[in-house]
């Protein structure tokens, strides 16, 4: 089933964007509970790292823009200067956050960041 990341509706396979949103639809976040916001991200670039780090490790991240879809730079949440946000599956929210935490530190420290620095446990 594709889902949108905005409205979080599930549509058909056929189905490539959300007709109310007008979003290209995902993959769904994985496991029980609906999908949560586990980190802001500063720009797109950091957030498909964060992603793609995320998945690795074994949890389904979603990437979502912050702002409202078709109305250009108009934000959905006016309170966030963030570029876009991090969705999980509720069940996975403490393991990405962790994750996200243990990578963030290990950038902090200096340096490159390689797989084994960052654990899934």
């Amino acid at each position: 089933m594709a889902w949108c990341p905005e409205c979080g509706a599930a549509y058909e396979p056929a189905i490539v964007a959300c007709p109310r949103c007008r979003v290209v639809l995902t993959a769904a976040p994985r496991g029980e509970g609906a999908a949560i916001v586990v980190h802001r991200v500063p720009d797109a670039a950091a957030g498909a790292l964060l992603q793609g780090m995320l998945e690795l490790h074994g949890v389904r991240a979603v990437l979502r823009s912050t702002a409202l879809p078709a109305y250009g730079s108009v934000r959905r949440d006016w309170s966030t200067s963030a570029w876009g946000e991090i969705l999980v599956a509720s069940d996975d929210a403490d393991e990405a956050r962790a994750l996200i935490a243990e990578y963030l530190l290990a950038l902090e420290r200096g340096g490159q960041v390689r797989d084994e620095d960052v654990g899934s446990g």
